[in-house]
């Protein structure tokens, strides 16, 4: 039977879950910015794996909340049921809710500063293999001068 403190220790998992996102998306940026590519195929597996945890766990919010709220007769949303709720139970689960919030807008900026990176850094590949592709058209193989490496 689901209850507030229940449904509490989801958006708490949430939460955490989320945080653990958003600080594989900072060392996704950092990996990037260094170049250490390696390091960035386990940072997908490991983004992967939470990605899967955060929707487990959205989907035992969901069924949770759908449940409480049909036990208040209100709408399976944190702010109905808390309206619904009393004292200690409605101050500590609007209390979870907002962390987990803040953990959801902490890692929508963090991918936002990600998607910038790889964005430029695709730009900058595009440039520079342009840049390669004059450069073999401008010389063409000849005996013993090759820019190709």
């Amino acid at each position: 039977m689901a209850s507030p403190a229940a449904l509490g220790a989801v958006l708490a998992r949430q939460a955490e879950t989320l945080r653990a996102l958003a600080d594989v998306t900072v060392q996704q940026r950092e990996a990037l910015q260094n170049g250490r590519l390696e390091l960035l195929q386990d940072l997908f597996r490991d983004l992967q794996n939470l990605g899967f945890s955060a929707e487990a766990l959205e989907n035992q919010r969901a069924k949770m909340a759908a449940e409480l709220a049909g036990q208040l007769a209100c709408e399976p949303k944190v702010s109905a049921i808390c309206e619904r709720l009393r004292g200690d139970d409605a101050a500590s689960l609007k209390e979870t809710a907002s962390a987990l919030e803040l953990a959801v807008r902490k890692l929508q900026s963090e991918m936002q500063i990600l998607a910038g990176l790889v964005d430029e850094n695709q730009r900058l590949g595009g440039m520079m293999i342009a840049e390669w592709r004059r450069l073999q058209g401008m010389y063409p193989s000849r005996p013993g001068v090759d820019f190709r490496g």
